[in-house]
C-alpha cells in the first residue's frame, strides 16, 4: 500500500497510516462476500488481492489471466508469463481476516491530535472511528477502497455498522447529526443531507481536516483554534 505521492508527513505519521488502513482493508476484504456477488465479488477480490499481496505473504504481487495485453503474455522466446489464479472470494476472506496489521508506532502527532479532537469535543466511539478511517483513505486515495455500492442512506448505515463492528444506531445518529460535516472534517455530504451512493464517498476527510491534523500544537487550545478556523474557511453552503 502505498501514500498519495507529494505528501510531507513524518515517518511516524506514515507508520499509524499504516497500520489504520491494513485494519480497514483487512476488514473489508473479509466482509466482502457479504455485500458483493457474481462478477463484482471476484473483480474486487481480484484487486484487493493484488493491493495486499505483501500482507498476504506472498513473494511478489501476482498477475491474473486479463491482466495482460496478449503481446504480453509470451517473450519473444515463447515463454508464458507467470500468471496466478485469484484466490476463491471465500477463502480469500478467511484470509483477509486473520492478516496481522503493521505494527502501531508508539506516537504519532497526527494520532496525538485526533485522541485529542476526541476528547474535547467529544466524539462518539463510532464518530473517532469514522473520522479515523476517513482521514487515512484521504492520504492513500479513494481508489485503494473496493467498489461497493450503496443502496440509501439506510443501507449505508448498516454497512458502516458492520465494517466498524458498532451499533447501527450510533451510525444513524451520528450521520442524521451532520456535525462531522459541519465542523469540516468530513466531505461528501450534500446540501440537503443525502449521502453519496458509495462506501468510498461516504469515508471522506476534507483536505483541510488532514492538513491540520498533520501539525504539531503547542496545546489543546491551539488544536481548538485549527479547528475553528477550519470552519470559518468551509463554503457557506454546508
Amino acid at each position: 500500500m502505498l501514500l498519495n505521492s507529494g505528501n510531507t508527513i513524518g515517518f511516524s505519521n506514515k507508520a499509524f497510516l499504516r497500520h489504520h488502513m491494513g485494519c480497514l482493508l483487512h476488514r473489508l476484504g473479509a466482509l466482502l462476500p457479504r455485500w458483493l456477488h457474481g462478477s463484482d465479488l471476484v473483480r474486487e477480490c481480484r484487486e484487493l488481492e493484488q493491493r495486499c499481496w505483501r500482507e498476504l505473504g506472498y513473494s511478489q504481487q501476482p498477475v491474473f489471466g486479463g491482466d495482460l495485453p496478449p503481446f504480453l503474455i509470451a517473450d519473444a522466446d515463447g515463454h508464458s508469463a507467470d500468471l496466478s489464479n485469484p484466490t476463491d472470494p471465500a477463502d480469500l476472506a478467511d484470509l483477509m481476516a486473520a492478516l496481522v496489521p503493521s505494527p502501531l508506532p508508539a506516537s504519532s502527532i497526527a494520532g496525538m491530535n485526533l485522541s485529542a479532537l476526541n476528547r474535547l469535543l467529544p466524539l462518539s466511539l463510532f464518530e473517532f472511528q469514522w473520522l479515523l478511517w476517513s482521514y487515512c483513505i484521504q492520504r492513500f486515495g479513494s481508489a485503494i477502497l473496493p467498489k461497493i455500492p450503496l443502496r440509501d442512506q439506510q443501507h449505508g448505515c448498516e454497512v458502516l455498522a458492520l465494517l466498524s463492528e458498532m451499533p447501527v444506531d450510533a451510525v444513524r445518529d451520528a450521520v442524521a447529526s451532520r456535525r462531522m460535516h459541519m465542523w469540516g472534517l468530513l466531505d461528501g455530504m450534500g446540501s440537503d443531507g443525502a449521502m453519496p451512493s458509495t462506501l468510498s464517498g461516504w469515508l471522506l476527510a476534507t483536505d483541510q481536516f488532514a492538513d491540520w491534523i498533520e501539525q504539531p500544537y503547542d496545546s489543546d487550545t491551539d488544536l481548538l483554534i485549527a479547528l475553528c478556523q477550519a470552519q470559518v474557511s468551509l463554503p457557506a453552503s454546508r
